[in-house]
């Protein structure tokens, strides 16, 4: 389901609230009981808040195992795909934030701040054109891997320096189209008139570079270690730009989900 700022705002104070580890299963948890979209669920732990004060951990993680069907939440396979989707949504909070606060400041409307990339608003006359000409088109989405860890862990500054210079990157080998920052980690670049194969070319170009490049601290000169990318490949025929962009993620989540720097068609 989408999931909306006020939602994930909402599910990450509930986890704060009860004390509870905001990780992709718990934050899953949240979510799904705010929304009621499992009333009985809702109702257990409204009762188990009722019971002891607050939603201890050990019965939040068995009623996450109990919402996947007993699944091991634990798996390596779907918790990759559960990181790559609240890293997702955790980064468009903050970016949302950012771009509220531009407006505010009567920045740019049209361009992400940071990367000076086309943001949605600006890129929706390049979106327009999909599906409405017999201009063919393929649609690449590429996200930075593990995004919301490195800013844990060595700060904001440095993830942000690693979205500016990969939108750079990105910039660099499609000089012909303008690069679209959708949010937190993800990047858009629509192409008219290439094949999949020479886009997915393309896409391991830039992936190599990422991976190649070694991004230091700037206070110590220490690496951070090595940073990965992953991307989706869709052909505009697969429907209108939101199935697009649901496919583009689900072929991300397939490349994060077997170790990340791939391409995935």
């Amino acid at each position: 389901m989408p999931i909306r700022f006020d939602q994930a705002h909402a599910a990450l104070a509930f986890l704060e609230r009860h004390d509870l580890e905001p990780s992709p299963a718990l934050y899953d948890l949240a979510l799904v009981h705010l929304s009621d979209a499992d009333p009985v669920l809702s109702r257990t732990i409204e009762q188990a808040v009722a019971d002891a004060g607050r939603l201890p951990a050990d019965r939040a993680a068995a009623l996450y195992a109990t919402l996947r069907g007993g699944s091991d939440p634990t798996d390596p396979h779907a918790l990759a795909m559960r990181i790559a989707g609240t890293e997702r949504d955790l980064a468009m909070l903050r970016d949302e934030v950012a771009t509220l606060r531009a407006l505010l400041q009567g920045g740019d409307a049209d361009h992400d701040k940071l990367t000076n990339a086309l943001n949605q608003t600006g890129a929706r006359r390049i979106l327009d054109q999909i599906g409405e000409q017999d201009r063919r088109f393929v649609v690449l989405m590429v996200a930075i891997d593990r995004l919301i860890g490195i800013n844990r862990e060595f700060g904001h500054t440095v993830g942000d320096n690693i979205l500016n210079a990969f939108a750079a990157k990105l910039q660099r080998t499609f000089p012909e189209q303008e690069v679209i920052r959708w949010g937190g980690n993800e990047f858009i670049v629509v192409i008219p008139g290439q094949t999949i194969t020479a886009v997915r070319a393309a896409a391991e170009e830039v992936l190599q570079m990422l991976a190649e490049r070694n991004f230091r601290l700037r206070e110590s000169g220490a690496s951070i270690g090595r940073v990965t990318a992953s991307a989706g490949i869709v052909p505009d025929h697969v429907g209108n730009f939101e199935t697009i962009l649901r496919e583009a993620r689900a072929r991300i989540e397939t490349a994060v989900a077997a170790g990340g720097n791939r391409v995935e068609v």
